[in-house]
C-alpha cells in the first residue's frame, strides 16, 4: 500500500478553509483562514463509466466478411473489402478490430442514400458547375458511377477513384506504420474533366467541393460503453447514450476562413461557439479498452470535424470524421439591383495536400487522456522547468474619447500607477505576469499600435523607465508589453492592408465599446514590426510580448496580387513566431500550430460550448499542455461564479487572470474599453488576493509536475493525477469520501503520494 500524506484545502459554507496533515489513521488541524461562502448550485461530473465492451468479432470473421488481407505493421493489420473501398483494422496490441463501416448496418431499414454513405469508403460533395447547386454522392451509389482499381506499392495501398458520371476523379494513399494509420489525397491527383453521353447536346462540368474518407469508421451507438472526443473549448466527450438529437455538430479546423466564408449565422442575436483550436478527435469503446485519436497532418487549413450524435437523419449510430473542403463557396455583394449577392466557388481546388494519422491507443492510454498525452508526443512540446505559478494581470493604460475637437486621451494606469498596483501585490507574495495594455503613445485603438512609442501623458520615458527598475527589484513579478502586430484600427498611408479573396478589404470584428472593425496588416510582417522595436526593447529589458490576434484569427487572402490559402498563412505564421524566439511570448485562445512557439495561454476555457449532445467538458488542452505552456483564465472581473471559477483552476491548472486599471470605472465611459465596466484596483484587490491563494494553494505545489491523468471517480468528484500528487475536487454539496480521503462539499484535497 501506498503511504500518502494529505493536504486538504475546504471550500467551506462555514467560511473557513482548513489546511490538514494527516496519515491514513487520522488527522490535525494546523490552521485556519476565512473564506467567502459558497451557496451556488454547480452542476455535477458524471462518474467515469467502467463498463467493459465485448470484442465480438476476430481475425476469422474479417475473412467472412468479404475481407481480404492488405497491409500490415509490427502493431497493426488492414483488411480491405475492395467492392466498396473499406476497411478494418486489427490492432494486434489488444486484440480489437476496428471496422470502417458499422457491421450491422444492413439489418437497419436504411434507405439507398443511406447505406451507401454508410458503407463506403470515399464520399464527395461537389457543386454543379452551371447553377452551383451542391449535391452528395457516395462510392456505392450507382447514380455516381464510382469505380474503385487498386495497387500496392512500397507498402502502401494506391486507390484510384472515379465518379465516372461527373467526371471527378483522385487518388487516394492508405498505409499503416507501427501504430499509425495514414490516409492521403494528393492535390496533384483530382481531376475534373467535363461528363457528357451520346445523347446529351451540352457537356456538364461538376467542380469537386468536399473529400469525405471512411465516415463510419469506429462507429457505434448507446449499446457500448463509448464516447466521442472533440477539440470543442477546453475538450468535450460525446458519449454514446439513448437519446434522440437532432443536430449535428459542424465546425471548421482553426475556427472560420474569415476571407473566404460568410457568416455562419444570419442571426445577429447567435453567438458564435468556441473555434476549434486543434484539428484532432478521438473515439474511445469500453473503459482503458480500446481507443483512436485521429489527427489533420496537412489540408488542416481546409478541412471541417463532423460529429453526428445519436439518430441525427435518422441513422441510429453515433460517428465522427473530418471532411477535407477542396473548395469554398462565398457570396459576393453587389451595388443596385435586386440581386444583392452572388455565390462563387474557387477556380481550382486548395493547394494543398491532405493527409489524416489515426494512432490506436490500448489500455490505460484508450481514453481523452491517452489521447491527449499522445498528441503531445506528436507535437514535440518540450517540458519546461519555469513554468511557475503566478497571477496574470491586465493592466490597461489608456485610451481616447470623443471630445469637441477631435478626442482627448483618457489616462487610466500611468506607468508609476502600475508600479503602485505590482508592489503592492508583491508585497502581499503575489507573483505577477503583468501584461500591460494600450502604454503606448497612441494606445491599442489608436494608429500603429504595434510601435513602442511611450506616452507622455501615461509619465514619459522617464517614468516608464521607473516602472522598468521597479519592477526588476519586486520579487516574482514580471512585466510583458501588449503588441498588435497583425490588426490595426486606424491606418496608415503606406501601411500593407490584406483583402479578401473576394477582393472585398479585409475587415475584422474587433472587442471594442465604439470601433467594432480593424484592418488586417500583411501577414509576413509580423516579425518585422515587432522587431523595429528591439533597440528599445533592449533598452528597457523587455523580453516578454503578447501578440493578440496572432494565433486566434486564421484566414485567406489577398497581398496585391498574391492569393494566400489559409494552409499557407498558418506556415507564414508559425514562421514569423519563429522569427521572435527570443522573446517569451503569449497568446490569446491560440491555435495547436503556436504551441512550440509560445509560453502563456491566455483567455483558456473552463469548459465546451453547451450543446446538448455534448456529455460533458474535460480538461484536455490542460493536460495536452501541461508542463509546456502556462494556461491563464479569461479575465475574472466578470465571472458570475467565482467560487465555481475557483475549483475550475484548480481541477483545470488554469491561473488567474484580472483586468485592472488605477482610475475608478467612470473613466472608461465613452472609451473603447467601456465594455469592461468595473476595472478599479482598488475594488478588485482583496478579490485578487483572495483568489490567487486559493488556487496557489494547489497549483503552486504542482507547477513542477506534469499531469499524467484526470478522471471523475465519484459523481461530482474530479481526480487530477501528478507525478507524485493528487487533487481531489468536489463539486457537489455533499461530503465525498473516495480510497481514504475525504473531501467536504465544494471542496480540493491535494494528496501527497510516496512511492
Amino acid at each position: 500500500m501506498r503511504k500518502v500524506k494529505i493536504i486538504l484545502i475546504a471550500f467551506l459554507s462555514l467560511g473557513v478553509i482548513f489546511i490538514i496533515t494527516s496519515s491514513l489513521k487520522g488527522s490535525r488541524a494546523l490552521r485556519e483562514i476565512n473564506l467567502i461562502n459558497n451557496s451556488s448550485n454547480i452542476t455535477l461530473t458524471s462518474k467515469e463509466d467502467t463498463t467493459p465492451i465485448n470484442f465480438e468479432s476476430d481475425e476469422s470473421d474479417l475473412l467472412e466478411m468479404g475481407f481480404i488481407k492488405s497491409l500490415e505493421s509490427d502493431e497493426l493489420v488492414l483488411y480491405l473489402q475492395e467492392e466498396i473501398f473499406n476497411i478494418a483494422i486489427y490492432d494486434k496490441n489488444n486484440g480489437y478490430i476496428w471496422f470502417g463501416f458499422y457491421p450491422k448496418y444492413l439489418e437497419n431499414g436504411y434507405t439507398k442514400t443511406v447505406k451507401s454513405f454508410i458503407e463506403s469508403g470515399v464520399t464527395i460533395d461537389y457543386f454543379d458547375g452551371a447553377s452551383l447547386n451542391e449535391a452528395r454522392m457516395s462510392l456505392t451509389n450507382s447514380d455516381g458511377g464510382g469505380e474503385v482499381s487498386y495497387q500496392v506499392k512500397d507498402n502502401k495501398l494506391n486507390a484510384s477513384i472515379n465518379f465516372k458520371k461527373l467526371g471527378i476523379s483522385f487518388k487516394v494513399l492508405v498505409y499503416l506504420d507501427g501504430g499509425s494509420l495514414y490516409f492521403e489525397v494528393p492535390r496533384e491527383e483530382i481531376v475534373e474533366i467535363p461528363y457528357k453521353t451520346a445523347a446529351m447536346k451540352v457537356a456538364k462540368e461538376y467542380k469537386l467541393q468536399d473529400i469525405i474518407l471512411f465516415p463510419y469508421f469506429g462507429s457505434n451507438n448507446y449499446e457500448i460503453n463509448g464516447y466521442a472526443f472533440i477539440p470543442d473549448g477546453s475538450g468535450a466527450l460525446i458519449r454514446y447514450r439513448d437519446e434522440v438529437f437532432n443536430s449535428p455538430y459542424i465546425r471548421r479546423i482553426y475556427g472560420r476562413d474569415f476571407g473566404i466564408q460568410t457568416e455562419e449565422t444570419t442571426k445577429p442575436h447567435l453567438k458564435e461557439g468556441k473555434p476549434l483550436s486543434t484539428p484532432i478527435f478521438g473515439i474511445n469503446h469500453g473503459y482503458h479498452q480500446a481507443a483512436f485519436l485521429a489527427e489533420i497532418n496537412s489540408g488542416y487549413g481546409a478541412s471541417e470535424l463532423h460529429s453526428y450524435p445519436y439518430m441525427y437523419n435518422q441513422i441510429n449510430l453515433n460517428t465522427t470524421f473530418f471532411v477535407y473542403k477542396v473548395r469554398d463557396s462565398s457570396l459576393i455583394k453587389l451595388s443596385g439591383g435586386s440581386i444583392n449577392t452572388i455565390p462563387l466557388i474557387n477556380k481550382e481546388p486548395y493547394p494543398a495536400d491532405y493527409q489524416a494519422r489515426y494512432t490506436f491507443l490500448q489500455a490505460d492510454k484508450a481514453s481523452y487522456v491517452g489521447m491527449a498525452l499522445t498528441y503531445k508526443e506528436h507535437l514535440n512540446l518540450e517540458i519546461k522547468d519555469n513554468l511557475n505559478y503566478n497571477l496574470n494581470l491586465e493592466i490597461v493604460g489608456q485610451d481616447s474619447k470623443p471630445y469637441l475637437f477631435g478626442e482627448k486621451k483618457v489616462k487610466l494606469t500611468s506607468y508609476l500607477d502600475a508600479l503602485s498596483i505590482l508592489t503592492d501585490l508583491s508585497n502581499h507574495n503575489i507573483d505577477v505576469i503583468a501584461n500591460y495594455k494600450s502604454y503606448s503613445k497612441n494606445g491599442t485603438y489608436g494608429k500603429n499600435p504595434f510601435k513602442f512609442q511611450l506616452s507622455h501623458k501615461l509619465g514619459g520615458r522617464r517614468d516608464f523607465k521607473k516602472l522598468v527598475n521597479g519592477v526588476k527589484g519586486l520579487e516574482g513579478i514580471h512585466l510583458s508589453l501588449e503588441a498588435l502586430p497583425l490588426l490595426v484600427n486606424q491606418t496608415g498611408s503606406f501601411e500593407r492592408l490584406l483583402k479578401k479573396t473576394t477582393l472585398d478589404l479585409f475587415k475584422y470584428d474587433i472587442k471594442a465599446s465604439y470601433q467594432d472593425k480593424g484592418s488586417l496588416l500583411s501577414v509576413d510582417g509580423i516579425s518585422k514590426r515587432i522587431l523595429k522595436n528591439k533597440k528599445q526593447y533592449v533598452k528597457y529589458q523587455i523580453n516578454s510580448l503578447n501578440l493578440d490576434y496572432v494565433g486566434n484569427i486564421n484566414f485567406s487572402y489577398r497581398s496585391g496580387k498574391k492569393l494566400v490559402y489559409r494552409e499557407e498563412m498558418i506556415k507564414e505564421i508559425k514562421e514569423q513566431l519563429n522569427n521572435l524566439a527570443d522573446y517569451s511570448l503569449g497568446l490569446n485562445n491560440p491555435a495547436s500550430y503556436t504551441f512550440s512557439y509560445i509560453d502563456r495561454y491566455y483567455n483558456a476555457s473552463f469548459g465546451a460550448n453547451e450543446y446538448a449532445y455534448i456529455s460533458e467538458s474535460v480538461p484536455f488542452i490542460s493536460i495536452l499542455l501541461s508542463g509546456s505552456v502556462s494556461l491563464y483564465s479569461a479575465p475574472l472581473n466578470y465571472t458570475d461564479n467565482l467560487d465555481y471559477a475557483v475549483l475550475k483552476m484548480i481541477e483545470y491548472n488554469i491561473n488567474p487572470s484580472f483586468i485592472v486599471t488605477k482610475e475608478e470605472g467612470h473613466h472608461l465611459r465613452y472609451t473603447n474599453y467601456e465594455y469592461l465596466f468595473s476595472t478599479e484596483y482598488n475594488l478588485w484587490k482583496e478579490t485578487i488576493y483572495d483568489v490567487y491563494q486559493k488556487v496557489g494553494a494547489f497549483l503552486s505545489l504542482v507547477d513542477d509536475e506534469v499531469i499524467s491523468d484526470h478522471k471523475v471517480v465519484l459523481e461530482g468528484l474530479s481526480e487530477i493525477v501528478y507525478q507524485t500528487k493528487l487533487i481531489y475536487v468536489n463539486y457537489s454539496n455533499q461530503e465525498l469520501t473516495y480510497k481514504t480521503v475525504t473531501i467536504p462539499p465544494f471542496s480540493a484535497v491535494l494528496v501527497e503520494v510516496d512511492s
